[in-house]
């Protein structure tokens, strides 16, 4: 399906029935992370799946935006006042955003390992993209993908090819169109003050959780957050980088439904 949002041609997915989930998928990725979740959790949520501007489906006008303003706005055209929140990574940023920002559209929040806006935690973890940056240096696109996959799906400390292949070659797809995307042409505006400044602020209910093969900032952001945001926990899932929703689904799946569905 596909609405233009605030001039932008945004796709998203949409099936199951109950109260409505929106999922907000990770950078490397788009809408189809979350197939393992759409299919299993079909008579328990209305599940909304959007890919991002730039990503998958839709398209990234030349000109300046907001990721949580088509969020909403999405929300708004499928007449949904208030949806649980899942995000990760990027799409944990996004949801954080939102939640801070829109707390009354945000019943509960999942953040699989979400960023902080106005963070800087990541550049910890700097001397582990070189690999990516080198590639990108020499214009190498289809370099970039398979390092960013080593990196994000294997994680630092495995070695490569330790996820399953179906999962490293869904996201070699999702990851290989989204670099095709001009990044430079348009600017996502933040929320002002950013997120990290304001985690306080958030209302909703909140379940963090980290794969324990993800880059260590991953862990650092969950942290933070827990101190900051009451009542926060946290989840962690053995054998799974960036994407545990996609590396080990049943586990993710039983934590987040226990954590949704709960009174």
């Amino acid at each position: 399906m596909e609405v233009t949002l605030n001039g932008a041609r945004i796709h998203y997915e949409r099936s199951g029935s109950g109260f409505p989930l929106l999922f907000i998928h990770a950078g490397i990725a788009d809408s189809r992370m979350w197939e393992p979740q759409a299919r299993a959790w079909a008579n328990h949520f209305d599940m909304i799946r959007p890919d991002m501007r730039g990503f998958g489906g839709s398209e990234l006008p030349p000109a300046s935006y907001s990721s949580r303003e088509d969020l909403i706005g999405l929300l708004h055209h499928l007449g949904v006042d208030r949806a649980h929140v899942v995000g990760c990574s990027m799409g944990g940023t996004a949801a954080l955003d939102l939640a801070v920002e829109h707390p009354e559209r945000v019943e509960r929040l999942v953040l699989v390992a979400g960023g902080i806006s106005g963070s800087n935690l990541g550049a910890a973890d700097a001397a582990l993209f070189g690999d990516i940056e080198a590639a990108d240096k020499a214009g190498d696109m289809d370099a970039v993908n398979r390092a960013e996959v080593r990196l994000w799906v294997d994680g630092p400390r495995r070695p490569e090819g330790s996820a399953p292949a179906a999962v490293r070659d869904l996201v070699l797809a999702m990851n290989g169109l989204s670099l095709k995307t001009d990044w430079a042409s348009a600017d996502d505006q933040g929320i002002d003050p950013p997120a990290i400044t304001r985690l306080e602020d958030v209302k909703a209910p909140t379940l963090v959780i980290v794969g324990d093969e993800d880059l260590p900032h991953a862990s650092a952001n969950a942290d933070v957050i827990l101190s900051r945001i009451p009542g926060a926990r946290r989840a962690n899932i053995e054998g799974a980088a960036h994407l545990p929703s996609l590396e080990r689904p049943e586990e993710f799946n039983r934590l987040v439904l226990e954590f949704l569905l709960a009174d």
